[in-house]
Protein backbone atom coordinates (compact mmCIF):
# COMPACT_ATOMS: atom_id res chain seq x y z
CA UNK A 1 0.00 0.00 0.00
CA UNK A 2 2.89 2.31 0.71
CA UNK A 3 4.23 1.69 -2.82
CA UNK A 4 0.91 2.68 -4.43
CA UNK A 5 0.69 5.89 -2.40
CA UNK A 6 4.29 6.77 -3.30
CA UNK A 7 3.67 6.32 -7.07
CA UNK A 8 0.54 8.45 -6.92
CA UNK A 9 2.37 11.28 -5.16
CA UNK A 10 5.17 11.23 -7.73
CA UNK A 11 2.59 11.96 -10.45
CA UNK A 12 1.17 14.88 -8.50
CA UNK A 13 4.62 16.35 -7.94
CA UNK A 14 5.50 16.07 -11.64
CA UNK A 15 2.38 17.79 -13.00
CA UNK A 16 2.98 21.13 -11.21
CA UNK A 17 6.60 21.07 -12.31
CA UNK A 18 5.59 20.40 -15.94
CA UNK A 19 3.03 23.23 -15.77
CA UNK A 20 5.65 25.56 -14.32
CA UNK A 21 8.14 24.64 -17.06
CA UNK A 22 5.51 25.25 -19.76
CA UNK A 23 4.64 28.62 -18.26
CA UNK A 24 8.31 29.61 -18.06
CA UNK A 25 8.99 28.56 -21.66
CA UNK A 26 5.95 30.52 -22.83
CA UNK A 27 7.13 33.62 -20.98
CA UNK A 28 10.62 33.17 -22.36
CA UNK A 29 9.28 32.84 -25.92
CA UNK A 30 7.20 36.03 -25.57
CA UNK A 31 10.19 37.88 -24.11
CA UNK A 32 12.39 36.79 -27.05
CA UNK A 33 9.73 37.91 -29.57
CA UNK A 34 9.49 41.33 -27.91
CA UNK A 35 13.26 41.60 -27.74
CA UNK A 36 13.57 40.85 -31.48
CA UNK A 37 10.84 43.39 -32.27
CA UNK A 38 12.72 45.94 -30.18
CA UNK A 39 15.97 45.26 -32.08
CA UNK A 40 14.15 45.57 -35.41
CA UNK A 41 12.52 48.86 -34.30
CA UNK A 42 15.87 50.25 -33.12
CA UNK A 43 17.46 49.32 -36.45
CA UNK A 44 14.75 51.22 -38.31
CA UNK A 45 15.16 54.23 -36.01
CA UNK A 46 18.93 54.19 -36.58
CA UNK A 47 18.38 54.14 -40.35
CA UNK A 48 16.03 57.13 -40.17
CA UNK A 49 18.48 58.99 -37.93
CA UNK A 50 21.31 58.32 -40.39
CA UNK A 51 19.16 59.67 -43.24
CA UNK A 52 18.36 62.77 -41.20
CA UNK A 53 22.00 63.28 -40.23
CA UNK A 54 23.07 63.87 -43.83
CA UNK A 55 20.50 66.66 -44.10
CA UNK A 56 21.70 68.18 -40.84
CA UNK A 57 25.28 68.09 -42.12
CA UNK A 58 24.21 69.52 -45.50
CA UNK A 59 22.41 72.41 -43.82
CA UNK A 60 25.42 73.10 -41.62
CA UNK A 61 27.72 73.16 -44.64
CA UNK A 62 25.60 75.12 -47.13
CA UNK A 63 22.66 76.82 -45.41
CA UNK A 64 24.10 78.19 -42.16
CA UNK A 65 26.89 80.04 -44.01
CA UNK A 66 25.65 80.29 -47.59
CA UNK A 67 28.00 81.10 -50.46
CA UNK A 68 25.84 83.23 -52.73
CA UNK A 69 28.73 83.64 -55.19
CA UNK A 70 28.20 80.03 -56.30
CA UNK A 71 24.59 80.72 -57.33
CA UNK A 72 23.89 80.82 -61.04
CA UNK A 73 21.19 82.82 -62.76
CA UNK A 74 18.08 80.70 -63.04
CA UNK A 75 17.58 79.20 -66.48
CA UNK A 76 14.06 77.94 -65.87
CA UNK A 77 10.79 79.44 -64.74
CA UNK A 78 9.39 77.83 -61.62
CA UNK A 79 10.79 74.66 -60.14
CA UNK A 80 13.92 73.25 -61.78
CA UNK A 81 14.34 69.47 -61.74
CA UNK A 82 17.56 68.23 -60.22
CA UNK A 83 19.24 65.24 -61.82
CA UNK A 84 22.68 63.89 -62.54
CA UNK A 85 22.46 65.17 -66.11
CA UNK A 86 21.79 68.79 -65.24
CA UNK A 87 24.19 71.42 -64.04
CA UNK A 88 23.73 71.03 -60.31
CA UNK A 89 26.37 70.24 -57.81
CA UNK A 90 26.83 67.18 -55.67
CA UNK A 91 27.51 67.00 -51.96
CA UNK A 92 28.65 63.74 -50.41
CA UNK A 93 28.91 62.54 -46.82
CA UNK A 94 30.10 58.98 -46.23
CA UNK A 95 28.17 56.86 -48.76
CA UNK A 96 25.20 59.25 -49.18
CA UNK A 97 24.93 61.82 -51.96
CA UNK A 98 22.80 64.97 -52.28
CA UNK A 99 22.28 66.84 -55.54
CA UNK A 100 21.74 70.55 -55.12
CA UNK A 101 21.41 73.71 -57.16
CA UNK A 102 22.01 77.33 -56.20
CA UNK A 103 19.99 79.77 -58.27
CA UNK A 104 19.72 83.53 -58.20
CA UNK A 105 16.90 85.76 -59.40
CA UNK A 106 17.17 89.47 -59.97
CA UNK A 107 13.93 91.41 -59.71
CA UNK A 108 12.87 93.97 -62.27
CA UNK A 109 13.91 97.49 -61.35
CA UNK A 110 11.39 99.42 -59.27
CA UNK A 111 10.56 103.12 -59.68
CA UNK A 112 13.90 104.04 -58.07
CA UNK A 113 15.78 101.71 -60.42
CA UNK A 114 16.59 99.40 -57.46
CA UNK A 115 16.66 95.65 -57.92
CA UNK A 116 16.46 92.88 -55.34
CA UNK A 117 18.47 89.68 -55.66
CA UNK A 118 16.85 86.51 -54.40
CA UNK A 119 18.49 83.12 -54.01
CA UNK A 120 17.16 79.61 -53.88
CA UNK A 121 18.98 76.47 -52.83
CA UNK A 122 17.18 73.21 -53.60
CA UNK A 123 18.51 69.74 -52.86
CA UNK A 124 17.40 66.13 -53.27
CA UNK A 125 18.64 62.61 -52.77
CA UNK A 126 16.00 60.72 -54.72
CA UNK A 127 14.36 63.08 -57.26
CA UNK A 128 11.07 62.65 -55.38
CA UNK A 129 11.57 64.80 -52.30
CA UNK A 130 13.25 68.19 -52.40
CA UNK A 131 14.27 70.59 -49.66
CA UNK A 132 14.56 74.26 -50.56
CA UNK A 133 15.72 77.46 -48.86
CA UNK A 134 15.01 81.02 -50.05
CA UNK A 135 17.02 84.17 -49.35
CA UNK A 136 16.46 87.79 -50.35
CA UNK A 137 19.34 90.21 -50.09
CA UNK A 138 21.37 87.63 -48.11
CA UNK A 139 18.65 87.06 -45.48
CA UNK A 140 17.02 83.63 -45.11
CA UNK A 141 13.30 84.10 -45.69
CA UNK A 142 11.86 80.60 -45.74
CA UNK A 143 12.51 76.93 -46.21
CA UNK A 144 10.36 73.97 -47.02
CA UNK A 145 9.99 70.55 -48.54
CA UNK A 146 8.40 69.56 -51.83
CA UNK A 147 7.36 66.07 -52.89
CA UNK A 148 7.01 65.23 -56.55
CA UNK A 149 4.18 62.93 -57.58
CA UNK A 150 4.27 61.31 -60.93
Amino acid sequence: MNGLLFRTQQGWVSLPIIALLLAMSSLSMHFQERLMASYKWRGQVNEVEANQQIWTDFQQALVVSPSFASATASACVGFCELSQRSKENGWQKDDQFIYYRWESYESLPDESENTDVSYRLCATQNQQQYRCWWWRESRLLANGSVSVSG
